[in-house]
């Protein structure tokens, strides 16, 4: 089951950095873009050290 919870914060890490990486090409929703970036790789510290240590 940690392998899982590892993928999930992975997959949220990398995903952040990509929508950061994307985020100034587009028109327009540069920023929403830009803070959801951010907000994914918060959640992929976050969930680890918090959610999944208490669900283990």
């Amino acid at each position: 089951m940690t392998v899982i919870k590892l993928v999930i914060a992975g997959i949220l890490f990398l995903g952040g950095f990509v929508l950061m990486g994307y985020a100034p090409e587009l028109s327009s929703w540069q920023a929403p873009v830009f803070f959801g970036g951010i907000i994914a790789v918060a959640l992929s510290f976050a969930l680890p050290m918090n959610v999944f240590s208490k669900t283990s």
